[in-house]
């Protein structure tokens, strides 16, 4: 849930149903007098069947009562800097979070458990999946391969993945949360006007304000996460390392957000820069292939993607082409409309996703499983984890009888700009 405001993001929202979400908030049943939804408690009980979490919903989840609500993404103050490699400030919009602005997501959320675990059920409307993330196009006036832009210049420049977010209080040794989580949840550990910000720096961070405080962060990527089926678990600490050694919060450094232990499902550090010619370009490629988004280790280990070796004055690349070491290379300037910013159906992915056959075990940053399912007009997504994992440090523990304050926000199509909603209330009963 990065770069939230703290200042705009403690909202309250009119309930809104979701397309395929049941009743208007707050309706009172005149058999069961109660609320059949609410707008800010997920109640949470004992299934008598668990779900299978495979992104289709079971007749099981009809028994849980929906948290109905949207996700608006507000306006995120000016920025000082420009956060685009290109980017300068009169070129960016000023509003950080601008051109997503108002945009506004309904969704549902539905909870249950079985005794040892948690099942979320979490559906989102949004029309578009999307995938086309910060792929990388061939300027051929400059001869240069470049990225589309990570942060959006304008409404037709949004090239990112879907993303949602949910941060969880984590007790410390003597079973209390942290000392101001109650009052603010996610906006509790945003910080903006961080100083010290130069050119691709944000001035907004999340991190705890208080040494030996955490909060537990969990981040799906949709492109990231597509093969290892989890979400990125990782924490909210006070300072940038996990030994606590590194503090740099008020400063633009600062960066409490880190990883739990365990494998990365992904490769994001897509640039391959020629050590001769000193030009840029992708790391990994497919050559002939069309409207692909990512590629995978396997498909790297078996040459099915290639290796770029080389990137020519011209922009030429080679790659290995086998395992024999067979070097080919591909001209872009042979076929310009292919490889075009923004419509060229051969542009290539800024990310290698390691495949989720190596996930099997599922350590403590892929503990918590997951299925997503894009419908055409939103997303189905369903999420289990123990309710008390091995990683007590890293980990919320979710305990029957008890209610805890929680955080979540949505990023659609957005590497930063998101719709948030705090002061949430999970409530566990048997």
């Amino acid at each position: 849930m990065k770069t939230n405001i703290k200042s705009v993001l403690m909202f309250s929202f009119l309930a809104i149903g979701i397309q395929g979400c049941t009743h208007a908030d707050d309706y009172v049943d005149p058999v069961a007098e109660e609320p059949t939804s609410s707008t800010n408690e997920l109640l949470v009980k004992k299934f008598a069947t668990a779900p299978v979490v495979d992104g289709n919903i079971d007749a099981v989840w009809a028994s849980a009562r929906p948290l109905l609500n949207s996700y608006t993404v507000p306006s995120a103050g000016i920025r000082t800097v420009p956060l685009n490699s290109d980017g300068f400030l009169n070129t960016e919009p000023l509003d950080i979070f601008a051109p997503y602005t108002g945009e506004t997501n309904k969704f549902s959320l539905k909870g249950g458990h079985d005794g040892t675990n948690l099942y979320l059920l979490l559906e989102v409307e949004d029309d578009q999946d999307s995938k086309d993330r910060e792929s990388f196009y061939f300027d051929g006036l400059t001869k240069t391969w470049k990225q589309e832009h990570k942060y959006a210049n304008n409404g037709n420049d949004k090239f990112y993945e879907d993303k949602f977010g949910f941060m969880f209080p984590i007790k410390d040794a003597t079973g209390a949360i942290p000392a101001g989580w109650n009052e603010g949840t996610c906006a509790f550990t945003c910080h903006k006007g961080l100083t010290g910000a130069a050119a691709g720096d944000k001035a907004t961070r999340h991190y705890m304000p208080v040494t030996g405080t955490k909060a537990d962060l969990w981040h799906w990527k949709r492109d990231r996460n597509a093969l290892s089926n989890t979400v990125d678990d990782g924490y909210v600490s006070a300072f940038n390392d996990a030994a606590g050694t590194v503090d740099k919060r008020g400063t633009a450094q600062a960066q409490g957000r880190l990883a739990d232990s365990g494998k990365n499902p992904y490769d994001d550090k897509p640039v391959f820069t020629d050590p001769i010619t000193g030009k840029k370009g992708p790391k990994w490629i497919k050559p002939g292939a069309e409207g692909y988004y990512w590629v995978s280790d396997v498909e790297v280990a078996n040459y099915t993607a290639k290796l770029v070796t080389a990137v020519a004055v011209d922009g030429t690349l080679s790659y290995k082409d086998d395992a024999a070491g067979t070097i080919k290379t591909l001209d872009p300037n042979a076929d310009l409309a292919s490889y075009a910013q923004r419509t060229g159906k051969k542009r290539f992915p800024s990310i290698m996703i390691n495949d989720g056959s190596g996930f099997v075990g599922y350590d403590s940053r892929n503990d918590t499983k997951l299925k997503a399912t894009h419908t055409g007009t939103k997303w189905v997504i369903e999420i289990t984890r123990k309710l008390t994992t091995s990683d007590t440090a890293n980990d919320v523990k979710f305990e029957i009888g008890t209610s805890m304050k929680f955080g979540m926000a949505f990023f659609n199509n957005s590497a930063i700009a998101h719709g948030s909603l705090n002061l949430l209330t999970m409530k566990i009963v048997e």
